[in-house]
């Protein structure tokens, strides 16, 4: 009979160590515009500058994360192979937004019942045939760590999930239906009011934008914020 310490045990992620914070989504008159910053942080340190958090799957699909950066990278790998593993059977063959979104949801689930959870929060943003390539829609679904899954019109997790999800709805009701650079301008403004409460935020920035035409990935963008604020804000008691 084996004793206690020959038994090897099992090991959990119990915190997660370099995270990105909020990603943001939004649906406008045609495509899907998505938001996150550039920075992964070691604790609240900003260790990682220049870390991409989105990952284009293929033309019609990309995925944001918040959360674990580890747990991100591996995941990359598993969509990657599920998007080849579909490419065995017809070299046409593409996932679509709403069939990755099912998986991933599937995916979370199970870790998450295995006491193993992935320590992220999904955003899954694309153009989803409905019911085939000749009409796509926008779609956006999120997914958390638990394997709770929604879609949306919009969407900001992490802790731009209070600060900011409301900012963005009442703007889209007051705008109606938004254009690209509506939308492109609201991200934009969101992001840097995340920035302001967020000291795990950066203010550097990566957009895309997926529509009817394929997958968008911006440059870079960089912005310096209205820090004139602060001397209003001197609550030090």
């Amino acid at each position: 009979m084996e004793t206690m310490d020959k038994i090897i045990p099992t090991t959990h992620t119990l915190n997660p160590t370099v995270t990105g914070t909020t990603a943001l989504a939004v649906a406008y008159d045609g495509g899907v515009a998505i938001v996150t910053d550039r920075v992964a942080s070691y604790g609240k340190t900003a260790r990682y500058k220049q870390i991409p958090r989105q990952y284009r799957v293929n033309e019609n699909v990309v995925v944001a994360f918040g959360g674990d950066h580890a747990d991100f990278q591996w995941l990359q790998n598993v969509i990657e192979r599920v998007e080849e593993e579909h490419k065995t059977y017809d070299r046409s063959i593409k996932v679509t937004p709403r069939g990755l979104y099912n998986y991933l949801t599937s995916l979370l689930y199970y870790r998450r019942t295995k006491m193993d959870p992935l320590w992220n929060t999904l955003i899954v943003a694309g153009m989803n045939p409905e019911p085939t390539y000749d009409e796509l829609a926008p779609f956006i679904g999120v997914i958390t760590q638990r394997g709770v899954a929604y879609e949306a019109k919009s969407v900001a997790t992490g802790l731009g999930q209070m600060l900011l999800n409301e900012s963005m709805e009442r703007t889209i009701r007051e705008e109606g239906k938004l254009t690209k650079d509506g939308a492109l301008n609201l991200l934009r403004e969101t992001v840097k009011l995340g920035y302001y409460h967020d000291c795990c935020a950066d203010n550097e920035i990566d957009l895309s934008v997926v529509d009817k035409e394929g997958t968008h990935l911006l440059k870079p963008e960089r912005f310096i914020g209205d820090w004139s604020l602060a001397e209003y804000n001197c609550q030090y008691e």
